[in-house]
């Protein structure tokens, strides 16, 4: 059995640790999470801080917390183990984007880099080297965007790589797309309020040699960052890094 770690106990987290608390597919070594007011979660001790002898002997560490987590920790945990983010925005840091993907290949360890809130992750990566234009735009209620006035508005317009620093936890599709695709700089992204709505709805557009995807992606908003799609999506990752019998969507 596979022996994993968390950094973030929140709803994403919770429902993965749940999951694999079910289904025994993983042994939870420790959760992560300062802001917690509870000791374990489905039976996994939750600790306030990490050191990074904590890492040894783990095959996993999966974040589900902030941009600032995986910044403080990829490249630490990659020296140890496998390392799964959530959070894609902390990408748009070239630097520490680089830094990993070097420590990941020295010590032998990957980065896996789950779908999230969105379809055709895989697809995109596979046509990245014909793409020409990839345009994102999110549409989600103000209250979920953090917004406190109520009206309709367009609140950014333009390269991935700035709607990323001004939106960090409500972007991370544009983030993935963009290190699926054409880069941070590349892809255009939009994100627009709307008091209208109570869903997450993200449209992809790609154009390219011989190509024209539309993804158009919508799950129901309970007011928070997170859509109902996304924790479902997130197990089902989990499940394809940990392994198993049985059929695989690859």
């Amino acid at each position: 059995m596979k022996k994993i770690a968390f950094l973030g106990g929140g709803k994403i987290g919770r429902a993965m640790i749940s999951h694999v608390t079910e289904t025994g597919s993983a042994e939870v070594a420790f959760v992560y999470d300062p802001f917690a007011k509870d000791a374990e979660i489905c039976g996994a001790p939750v600790v306030k801080e990490v050191a990074d002898p904590m890492f040894e002997g783990l095959d996993l560490v999966v974040e589900c917390a902030t941009a600032e987590v995986v910044a403080e920790f990829i490249v630490r945990v990659l020296k140890y183990a496998d390392f799964m983010p959530f959070s894609m925005t902390a990408f748009r840091d070239d630097e520490l984007r680089e830094s990993a993907q070097g420590t990941a290949k020295e010590n032998g360890h990957r980065v896996f880099l789950p779908h999230g809130a969105i379809l055709g992750l895989d697809g995109i990566f596979d046509g990245r080297t014909e793409l020409e234009e990839v345009t994102v735009e999110t549409t989600k209620n103000p209250a979920s965007l953090g917004q406190k006035n109520n009206e309709y508005a367009v609140l950014y317009e333009g390269p991935t790589r700035k709607a990323t620093e001004l939106y960090p936890r409500n972007v991370n599709v544009h983030a993935a797309i963009a290190l699926a695709g054409i880069g941070f700089d590349r892809t255009h992204s939009k994100i627009v309020a709307d008091p209208s709505v109570n869903t997450n709805t993200h449209l992809i557009h790609l154009v390219g040699k011989g190509i024209d995807f539309t993804i158009r992606v919508s799950s129901f908003s309970e007011g928070g960052v997170t859509g109902k799609y996304t924790p479902l999506s997130a197990c089902g990752s989990l499940d394809r890094v940990l392994g198993g019998a049985g059929f695989q969507f690859v």
